[in-house]
């Protein structure tokens, strides 16, 4: 939930969007589940403002992207664009209001929230592009330009470059031939070229040449937001520093607004006012620039900012190791996507029967705990899901005691306090079934952290900070959380 916005000039509202890609099997295309590359991403950019996403390869942030400019159907949520200050106000208003009603766990039948969907159903068919009809769609393209990561790949072999920068003006502008062709030469200038260039083929140009008629192409239409997608990862170092010079004298002469897609961090430091941090499809942390490399607060934050070299070797760099793969994002974790690598991680982080499985079984295995041997009969460890438990099934000739039962809660207490005993505490409690002979382990219900305003400006989705900042003198829970950080980090 996006708030605190005041009044300043909001160009995009990106209101709780989703993009699940299916996953198909079988001559019948049967989907069998989705991979969940955006999960609810909420986020505003103002007028002239520059927006860095950053992240990890996999983490949603091209698929974002192109969702926003619609080469990606959206499977939920909405985004708006370029709407008078008035009505974007509202909208906003409307939509945290909905997001509210949810998180306190109303339905579409109950009254306050059918009230506030009542009057934002017809808003959202007019204005979000996301449900929006073509035709209105389509008006809207020339303000919101694209600049993609492969120059080479997104410019057409078949066309001089007059031609490439030519043809959005004819088709968007309805410009005359005599001004589309003052208005290439002038782009063309802009961007550090010659007139001569004009009358070339994509491929006699170099890599940054490409890239400069990529920029030209997406603002000869007087566009007001670009969409930069690594607009530099696939170009030489000296190249990089030039085309983010131009990108930068673009912003200042034509107030574009630019939401800069990369993995490198320095570049996103330099370009952006603002940052957003994204994590397997989530938006964990956003902030302003120098707040967010100075005084970042989520745990994924503090570790993708620890890996920035230093170009000093007497400087000791405090790197943070993440230990783990990434999850799959089909079958990404309960609560926060972050916990299972997570330093600082609670017991509500998300754990759930399928993360105490293996752990569990090491708690049982003699070799790493003697005491264990004296639980005899043990057949299997079944794990359910739906219902958030584990059971610990026992042969007919072994009936399960209450000395098993003890035994079992001592090995977890002391798995509990040792590294990684996190889920251990996340276990809920232990008892017999007798009729199906077992113990049955139960987990605590884990909660999902939203991206919520800590700081003035300052978002961050971690249950380490949910709490209402603005309600305290004192950010104790925030204290106790960068405690938690520099212990553990």
């Amino acid at each position: 939930m996006i708030s605190g916005i005041g009044d300043e000039n909001i160009l995009l509202y990106v209101s709780d969007l989703k993009k699940y890609f299916p996953i198909t099997t079988g001559r019948l295309m049967g989907t069998k589940g989705y991979v969940k590359a955006l999960d609810g991403v909420t986020f505003t950019l103002r007028e002239g403002e520059s927006l860095g996403i950053v992240g990890e390869t996999g983490c949603g942030k091209t698929t974002l992207g192109r969702t926003i400019l619609d080469l990606i159907q959206a499977t939920d949520g909405n985004v708006y664009f370029n709407l008078p200050k008035e009505e974007m106000l509202r909208i906003m208003e409307l939509e945290n209001k909905e997001s509210t009603l949810r998180e306190e766990g109303k339905t579409d039948e109950d009254p306050e929230l059918l009230k506030v969907l009542k009057e934002l159903a017809p808003l959202r068919r007019e204005f979000s592009t996301t449900k929006m009809s073509g035709r209105k769609l389509s008006k809207l393209r020339r303000y919101m330009q694209p600049v993609f990561q492969d120059p080479f790949s997104s410019l057409d072999p078949r066309k001089i470059v007059r031609s490439i920068i030519g043809e959005p003006m004819k088709v968007l502008l309805k410009m005359k031939v005599e001004e589309i062709i003052a208005k290439e030469l002038e782009i063309i200038e802009e961007i550090g070229l010659s007139e001569d260039h004009l009358y070339r083929f994509p491929h006699e140009f170099s890599g940054g040449q490409r890239q400069r008629i990529g920029i030209a192409r997406a603002i000869s239409i007087e566009p007001k937001l670009l969409i930069l997608d690594e607009p530099t990862s696939a170009l030489d170092v000296s190249v990089q520093a030039q085309i983010l010079n131009i990108l930068r004298d673009l912003q200042n002469r034509r107030g574009l607004s630019y939401l800069f897609i990369s993995h490198h961090l320095n570049v996103i430091r330099m370009m952006s006012d603002r940052v957003g941090v994204m994590y397997l499809g989530k938006m964990v942390e956003l902030a302003d620039t120098e707040e967010l490399f100075t005084d970042m607060l989520h745990p994924y934050t503090k570790a993708l900012l620890s890996a920035i070299p230093i170009p000093d070797p007497e400087t000791k760099i405090n790197r943070i190791v993440l230990e783990g793969e990434i999850p799959n994002p089909s079958d990404p974790p309960k609560g926060c996507h972050f916990h299972p690598r997570c330093p600082v991680a609670m017991k509500t982080c998300g754990w759930s029967p399928v993360n105490l499985s293996n752990p569990l079984a090491a708690m049982l295995d003699p070799v790493r705990n003697q005491e264990a041997k004296d639980i005899v009969g043990i057949q299997e460890i079944i794990v359910d899901e739906d219902k958030n438990y584990l059971q610990i099934l026992f042969a007919p000739e072994s009936p399960v005691s209450e000395s098993n039962l003890q035994l079992v809660k001592d090995l977890i207490e002391k798995e509990s306090l040792l590294k990684g005993g996190v889920v251990f505490e996340a276990i809920k409690d232990v008892f017999i079934e007798s009729e199906s002979n077992s113990l049955i382990i139960t987990m605590v219900d884990p909660e999902t952290p939203k991206l919520k305003e800590v700081r003035k400006g300052h978002f961050v989705s971690c249950l380490l900070y949910d709490y209402n900042y603005f309600d305290q003198e004192t950010s104790g829970s925030e204290q106790v959380a960068e405690e938690l950080i520099s212990d553990k980090g």
